[in-house]
């Protein structure tokens, strides 16, 4: 029917159906805008950060690689505080505790691997803290710490390196028949490509022997 309407006539419908329509219809508009928007802002700033991370984080790196410790751990520092949400944070966190580790000073360690687990949004970063935490654990002689603390897990690519460990805390509490079933689900979950597996045969291997003595 609009076909037939007169000019005047099409004008004054389209005032009617503005008048009606046009402030609920603005209003949308302006707000599909405000969010589109926002949200473009929010995705430069996260990205902004994570250059801004990345840098500070190279840094650290080439430190380190000069033997500069004490610039290393500012710049870790500086990640942990000014950059907590972003993934170098995390990995600066497990750089800092291998290298308490190695020191063995395991409190300081096992303090940088919570804050891991505290802060990190990546699943596998927090199982590679978690796996960590739990070895410390076993030297620190609280093997049934550690296999609490593995009880838990995030991401099911770790799970050979998991039970492995799990079979490390057996061994620790002398309990060798858990220790050696959970070895042999390592070995089911680790191909045979890895790095770790020939060690990890080892432990196995070792446990039978002793076993086979016994009996």
């Amino acid at each position: 029917m609009t076909e037939y309407l007169t000019e005047q006539e099409q004008i004054q419908q389209l005032k009617n159906w503005i008048k009606q329509y046009g402030l609920t219809v603005l209003a949308g508009i302006l707000i599909a805008l405000v969010i589109t928007t926002g949200l473009r802002y929010w995705q430069n700033y996260q990205n902004k950060i994570l250059t801004h991370a990345s840098v500070v984080y190279d840094e650290m790196l080439t430190l380190r690689v000069q033997n500069n410790s004490d610039g290393a751990s500012l710049q870790a520092k500086k990640l942990l505080s000014h950059y907590a949400s972003t993934p170098y944070a995390s990995m600066a966190a497990l750089i800092l505790a291998r290298e308490a580790v190695a020191k063995k000073n395991y409190p300081d360690a096992i303090q940088q691997l919570n804050w891991v687990l505290d802060h990190s949004k990546d699943g596998s970063l927090r199982e590679i803290a978690r796996i960590r935490m739990a070895r410390i654990l076993i030297v620190q002689d609280k093997a049934s710490m550690s296999l609490e603390l593995l009880n838990k897990m995030e991401d099911k690519n770790f799970v050979g390196l998991v039970d492995e460990v799990r079979g490390d805390a057996y061994v620790a509490q002398h309990d060798k028949d858990s220790a050696r079933h959970a070895y042999q689900l390592a070995l089911n979950e680790i191909p045979n490509a890895e790095i770790s597996r020939p060690v990890l045969q080892m432990k196995y291997d070792n446990l039978a022997e002793e076993n086979n003595k016994s009996s």
